[in-house]
């Protein structure tokens, strides 16, 4: 059975007050106005390593546990801090499971979504294109997950002179160009550790940027129905008011306490059934959470000048570059079924996975 893991209480402190101070809502809107990536604010996150935990030191990084990183894209999400810091970190660990070495950020990671329709690497290129890869355009190169002309799963670097891009952003504002490669060579590494592994381990992470956000929709909200007054009280003594943020309360702490207990199963050695399950509760909080939100909020929360919809917006963009709801579900099921008891299932020991009758 899976127990929950610790982030480093220095850590956690460092990266609260490091994106309360640096990330504001007025930075974020003029990030998405912009359409870049906001280069002064990478160098402050990069003074202090922040993209590099839980990268191993010899391969750039600055050392930490999967729970770490958990927290960073946790407290990064919660201020929906514009940066690709999730999609920088898994392209660092790819390249160091390929042995490709260390590339200096910022990086950015394709051919892990559902929308990812990655070419294969034939003679040591790429040919096609990419589409839906976050921060393309700015970052100094793309890390794809993918295959060679065997079939065996490897990862290709591929640095930013290398491709063109054609333009386009997504709900939340963030630029996802579609890479265009043109059958340049590329580094190749094979893949280790193996892909399911690793995608589990992304879907965590992917999962707790969704908690994040969701902490996020919790305290805006109570905040709000706090300072907010109709009648001559608090909007937040409303019991329809209640119902809604009671949800939001709910979902934030399930969501955020499902990814621990996937963080722990996943750093153990397992975790199929916990991540699955993981993603189907934080998926389904995520669409409560959002409406729960806005209806607290009312017509305020639809407003630019107001910060929730900055987090509402993400959340569904999160939701529709990954994979779905119903694959979610699927992957429980098949989980689930592939157990020969119960008992195996929801309690073993990390060296044992789950093991077919």
């Amino acid at each position: 059975m899976s127990e929950t893991v610790r982030a480093d209480e220095e850590l956690v402190e460092l990266l609260e007050d490091f994106f309360a101070r640096e990330v504001t809502p007025d930075l974020v809107d003029a990030t998405e106005r912009a359409g870049t990536l906001p280069t002064a604010l990478w160098g402050r996150a990069e003074a202090v390593q922040i993209p590099w935990i839980g990268i191993e030191e010899e391969h750039g990084g600055v050392g930490g546990t999967f729970a770490d990183v958990v927290a960073l894209v946790h407290h990064a999400a919660y201020r929906a801090t514009p940066l690709p810091l999730l999609e920088h970190h898994l392209a660092a660990t790819l390249l160091a499971r390929a042995g490709l070495g260390h590339v200096q950020g910022p990086l950015t990671v394709a051919g892990i979504s559902q929308h990812d329709g990655v070419p294969a690497v034939v003679d040591g290129a790429l040919r096609g294109q990419i589409p839906v890869v976050p921060w393309a355009a700015d970052v100094t190169a793309v890390v794809v997950l993918t295959r060679d002309e065997q079939g065996h799963d490897v990862v290709a670097l591929v640095h930013r002179d290398a491709f063109a891009v054609e333009p386009s952003t997504d709900l939340a504002g963030t630029p996802v160009p579609t890479v265009v490669l043109d059958g340049s060579p590329v580094a190749v590494g094979q893949m280790g550790g193996g892909v399911e592994a690793f995608l589990r381990y992304a879907e965590v992470l992917r999962c707790s940027a969704l908690a994040g956000l969701q902490r996020r929709l919790c305290d805006l909200t109570s905040g709000y129905v706090t300072e907010r007054h109709q009648f001559g009280k608090p909007v937040g003594s409303f019991q329809a008011v209640q119902i809604h943020t009671v949800t939001l309360a709910q979902a934030a702490t399930m969501s955020m306490l499902s990814v621990d207990r996937a963080a722990g199963a996943v750093a153990s050695g397992v975790g199929e059934l916990e991540v699955a399950a993981t993603s189907v509760v934080v998926g389904q909080n995520a669409v409560r959470a959002a409406a729960a939100a806005h209806q607290a909020h009312g017509a305020i929360g639809m407003t630019r000048e107001y910060p929730l919809q900055q987090v509402t917006r993400r959340i569904h963009a999160i939701r529709q570059l990954w994979s779905s709801l119903a694959a979610a579900e699927e992957a429980v099921g098949r989980t689930s079924l592939a157990a020969p008891r119960l008992s195996e299932l929801v309690a073993r020991h990390p060296e044992e996975g789950l093991q077919s009758a």
